[in-house]
């Protein structure tokens, strides 16, 4: 789409997020510098996990996700470990 000299843009201006670019971004285009968004966490993070012993069903240990790493082989959890309670 294109628009001659004079005619009025209905479009919202953006600029490029890098700070030390600031171009203003026509109709949503890319300046061509080399700024990437930064990808959307794993839906994952930030979830509550309880690993539990299959035998007896207490937790053996609990906390929350920080971080999901995944393959065709699975996915891998990091998590910030919280205390247990003793007897769970």
């Amino acid at each position: 789409m294109g628009y001659r000299m004079g005619d009025p843009i209905h479009t919202p201006t953006i600029r490029c997020p890098k700070p030390d670019c600031d171009r203003l971004l026509i109709n949503g285009e890319a300046c061509g510098c080399t700024w990437l968004a930064e990808p959307e966490p794993d839906p994952l993070v930030g979830t509550l996990i309880a690993c539990t012993d299959p035998r007896t069903g207490k937790v053996i240990a609990a906390g929350r996700v920080t971080d999901v790493a995944r393959d065709q082989d699975g996915l891998s959890l990091t998590l910030a470990q919280h205390e247990t309670p003793e007897g769970s």
